[in-house]
């Protein structure tokens, strides 16, 4: 059921109708469609998902919705103003510090609580109030001498560049700037997980919590019958090698008989809205048969645990498929 909740962000106040389970960042994803804010681990991980509640970085996938009303909320998409980009978001193109982006608006937000509150920072501080934001892609580097950039006061009324040629064509070791980095930067870029479609199905998937068992019953009869779950699926009915990477020629869509690690895809279900997925995952209940593995490297260096399944490695591989 759905509560009212007055919330503000970006300098506006909106009347919200939210679960009184959400997070901050449903909250700003569903209900306001600001998806410059990112949901990436949805465990406070990753820090895709930063915002600024009441000048402070927060991770909105961790924080109710419902405990902050009276807070002034900022997102990426309230980071600019009429007279463009922020010096941060600015840098951070001139830098070349966006790759892919996805973890930038969040890096961007923390930052700009950094300047905010210490104009010139150290290296230490520096490292310390971007160490909640990972990315995979940079190396850190550029973001840092970004900040540093913002730092010294980047001329906010300088012209936004959309990428330029390289001078006298050295491509090799010169310093790569992105056609779509403000976009990136702003919050305007979307992503595959920022699309919503009508009558858009959510899909969820249930992983192994063991590195090596055997699977020996599968029931899903209960999430099935959940009202609003459109269909539960299990290795047995998807098991054609998929193939997506050459040495991987038998790896299946879901988990068959065994998981081998981790987190294998053990059952996926496809629902009205994410909130029933989620529940539906709750309700399948999956027999295991644990066996040993090797999960640190000094177990491996031990002997007598099974790097690899034996029934994996003999024999030639299944014919490559199409999908």
């Amino acid at each position: 059921m759905k509560t009212l909740l007055p919330l503000r962000v970006n300098g506006e106040t909106h009347e919200l109708a939210v679960h009184q389970h959400w997070s901050l960042l449903e909250a700003l994803r569903y209900e306001l469609g600001l998806t410059g804010s990112k949901q990436g681990c949805d465990k406070g991980d990753c820090g895709a998902c930063t915002v600024l509640r009441d000048g402070e970085p927060v991770l909105a996938c961790c924080t109710l919705a419902a405990t902050c009303e009276g807070s002034e909320i900022t997102t990426i998409e309230g980071v600019a103003d009429k007279d463009g980009p922020h010096p941060i978001q600015r840098a951070f193109d001139v830098c070349g510090a966006l790759q892919c982006g996805f973890c930038q608006p969040g890096m961007i937000l923390s930052a700009k609580a950094l300047l905010d509150r210490c104009p010139q920072p150290t290296d230490e501080q520096l490292r310390e109030a971007l160490g909640g934001n990972l990315c995979r892609c940079t190396g850190y580097t550029k973001i840092f001498e970004a900040v540093r950039l913002a730092a010294k006061g980047l001329d906010r009324q300088s012209p936004v560049r959309y990428g330029e040629p390289a001078e006298g064509f050295l491509v090799l070791g010169a310093r790569g700037r992105k056609a779509d980095s403000i976009s990136k930067a702003t919050g305007e870029a979307i992503y595959t997980d920022d699309i919503t479609l009508p009558r858009m199905a959510h899909g969820k998937i249930l992983r192994s919590p063991h590195a090596h068992a055997r699977i020996r019953a599968i029931r899903t009869e209960r999430a099935e019958a959940l009202p609003g779950v459109y269909a539960v699926l299990v290795g047995s009915e998807l098991p054609t090698p998929y193939c997506v990477i050459p040495w991987t020629p038998d790896e299946t869509a879901l988990a068959i008989d065994k998981v081998r690690y981790v987190g294998d895809a053990v059952a996926a279900v496809a629902a009205v809205d994410e909130d029933t997925a989620i529940k539906a995952l709750a309700l399948i209940e999956v027999d295991y048969e644990v066996l040993p593995a090797a999960v640190e490297p000094e177990d491996a260096l031990k002997g007598g645990r099974p790097a690899h399944p034996r029934d994996r490695l003999e024999g030639p591989p299944p014919p490559r498929q199409r999908v």
